[in-house]
């Protein structure tokens, strides 16, 4: 009692801070000079610099008279937005073949994705679903608060510098029938090790014959070997006949990380499953955030029906895709022999292999900020500061 009042809140815990951005306030509050921030995911260009493409500022000053509409999309978000993105996921053939089977849904971001798909899964299907060892840290957070049951599978060893691929298939192998198995079909977070097509074969027959659901958080497209290589997850599981959800983030590779543009996607057995399916998504969406906003959603759609904005979109695409392999390649040599095994990771983000106590050296020593598991977001790194990292890498390692 206080003041004749009863508290409701002075017992509660304080939460431990995001891994990431909490590590970000972190990185503000120093205030050394020479600080570099290798932690989130964030696209920059050589002078670190993070802003809109050109394409994407084009299309965003085309709809510029759209957004003067008061009206409520849809619950399930943008038709046109729909389109054009099944389009990229799948391809034009397979979307033209299969959109009458695939219930789709704009969401809130990936991570929005991520939720509304847990807790249609968890309603409807199995309240079991097994991330990968090492994944997103906000993975298991998105699963638990959508109630489900948060397992794990082998998926990178240390030792091999890449995928545990033995153990992932013994692992998948164990699995109760009916688990949702949450995949990273390109440039795998954090690790950016991804299977060869051959082992998504094999992924693919295994998570058949043992009746797991496939669930791809799609994040990347683009910036791992280009537009349709970096989708053979997505056509390998298609050929296969999987049904399946795919969580697709436009913050990337449209550089829209604070509009928040994201799209679910669920591959269902038929059109009569596909409308069942959606009326219980729809359902979710409403008590969750009633229905999504437009302005982002209106840039992509407007960008992705402009056939001369949209092939200006996929060369900015191939240009940041350049950057970061040529960041990658130029890290590789100052680092040496000891870092050959990263020239096979894709996509932003590259781990390299320290431990919890070398990175706190790196952050307390060196002034250069990366989350504790060695994950490094590369385009952090520029012409002007890589020497500085590859060095202080190289001290933290002799030490060892």
């Amino acid at each position: 009692m206080y003041n004749g009042h009863i508290m409701f809140f002075h017992e509660i815990a304080e939460g431990q801070p995001d891994p990431i951005f909490g590590l970000n306030e972190a990185f503000q509050a120093d205030v050394r000079p020479n600080k570099l921030n290798l932690i989130i995911g964030i696209y920059k260009d050589d002078q670190l610099r993070s802003h809109l493409m050109g394409s994407v500022m084009q299309a965003k000053n085309q709809i510029a008279s759209q957004d003067v509409m008061a009206d409520y999309l849809p619950i399930d978000g943008l038709s046109d937005l729909h389109e054009q993105l099944g389009m990229i996921v799948f391809g034009e053939t397979r979307w033209k073949e299969s959109h009458g089977r695939v219930y789709t849904a704009q969401s809130v971001g990936g991570t929005g994705a991520l939720q509304v798909g847990g807790q249609f899964l968890c309603q409807e299907v199995s309240k079991s679903i097994a991330i990968s060892t090492p994944t997103w840290p906000t993975h298991r957070s998105i699963f638990e608060r959508a109630g489900m049951r948060v397992e794990t599978y082998p998926y990178y060893s240390r030792d091999k510098h890449g995928i545990d691929f033995d153990g992932l298939c013994s692992s998948l192998k164990r699995m109760t029938e009916k688990t949702v198995v949450l995949l990273h079909p390109v440039c795998h977070n954090p690790t950016g090790c991804d299977p060869s097509t051959e082992q998504w074969k094999e992924l693919s027959r295994i998570i058949r014959e043992k009746r797991l659901l496939p669930f791809f958080d799609f994040a990347y497209q683009g910036l791992g070997e280009g537009l349709e290589k970096d989708r053979q997850a997505i056509d390998i599981f298609m050929n296969d006949g999987h049904e399946m959800l795919i969580a697709y983030s436009c913050a990337k590779n449209f550089s829209l990380y604070c509009q928040r543009v994201g799209v679910l996607f669920v591959v269902d057995e038929n059109a009569a499953v596909k409308l069942r399916v959606g009326s219980q998504i729809k359902k979710i969406i409403r008590s969750l955030y009633s229905n999504p906003p437009a302005h982002g959603a209106r840039i992509v759609a407007a960008l992705l029906q402009d056939a001369a904005l949209k092939e200006k979109w996929k060369k900015e695409l191939d240009a940041m895709r350049h950057r970061i392999s040529v960041i990658r390649e130029s890290l590789i040599r100052r680092l040496g022999v000891n870092f050959e095994f990263l020239r096979h990771h894709k996509g932003m983000f590259s781990f390299i292999d320290l431990d919890k106590s070398q990175v706190q050296q790196l952050i307390n020593q060196f002034a250069i900020y990366l989350i504790d598991n060695g994950r490094i977001s590369l385009t952090g790194l520029n012409s002007e500061n890589i020497d500085y990292v590859a060095s202080s890498i190289t001290a933290v390692c002799k030490k060892a």
